[in-house]
């Protein structure tokens, strides 16, 4: 994970892609101050994921607040922001891939309930799918 954003930020250099730059150094940072804080080498895929996944959720926080301001430059900066740090994140499944993978769950688990359909979700595809989605979804599918 790290490889690809050192990577991708010798490409944003040679470019001089100011905003794909500073969104890459921020998201270096975290990880780095991640491994300190966990006395790492290097963090794992997963471990990254949810990083981008925060940074990301920081974001759409601060967009609504620069709505709510007025300041359409700012928002769209942000919006720019996520879509790089999007990039990096898993593919993430529909609402359809989900309420089927949620379906094959129920029908290979007699008496599946939402915590298990929660962490068979967690264990098997963390950081593609939407939480609260997921827990809507699987609500309905248990009935």
């Amino acid at each position: 994970m790290k490889a690809a954003l050192k990577e991708s930020l010798k490409t944003a250099m040679k470019a001089q892609d100011r905003l794909r730059l500073e969104t890459i150094r921020a998201l270096l940072t975290e990880i780095q101050y991640e491994e300190m804080q966990k006395a790492v080498e290097e963090l794992s895929a997963a471990e990254c994921t949810v990083i981008f996944q925060r940074e990301v959720k920081k974001r759409q926080e601060a967009m609504q607040f620069e709505e709510q301001a007025g300041r359409q430059d700012a928002k769209e900066k942000l919006v720019g922001e996520i879509r790089i740090i999007e990039e990096f994140l898993p593919k993430q499944m529909t609402p359809e891939q989900l309420e089927k993978t949620i379906l094959e769950f129920k029908s290979s688990t007699p008496g599946a309930a939402l915590p298990l359909v929660m962490k068979h979700l967690k264990e098997n595809f963390a950081g593609q799918y939407d939480g609260k989605s997921a827990s809507e979804i699987a609500k309905r599918v248990l009935g």
